[in-house]
């Protein structure tokens, strides 16, 4: 039986140079990579917890934004006898902004 070095795979010369490359490294090498790895794995979920933290929390602000202006929008639509006078100060100020 011939062998046929065209159809032959290189896949023992590519697991020959990586167990090349991997025997120059040492135990402290290995654990600055593991060490390094672990570190960028926490890095990341912290980034995407504290981006859904602050997305949580523009969601709330919007929600109480949203229902203060409700609520002005309403004592503006009362009669001047019926308005405390710091809602009256607001609504002013909010008709003011408003036009």
């Amino acid at each position: 039986m011939k062998m046929d070095p065209v159809h032959q795979h290189n896949l023992p010369y590519w697991w020959s140079a990586a167990l090349g490359f991997f025997s120059l490294l040492s135990l402290q090498d290995y654990v600055f990579i593991i060490g390094a790895v672990i570190s960028a794995i926490f890095t990341i979920k912290t980034y995407y917890a504290k981006r859904a933290e602050e997305k949580k929390r523009m969601l709330e602000e919007q929600k109480r934004t949203q229902a203060l202006v409700d609520y002005l929008n309403g004592m503006t639509n009362k009669p001047f006898a019926d308005r405390s006078s710091a809602t009256e100060i607001v609504a002013e100020a909010f008709k003011k902004v408003e036009g």
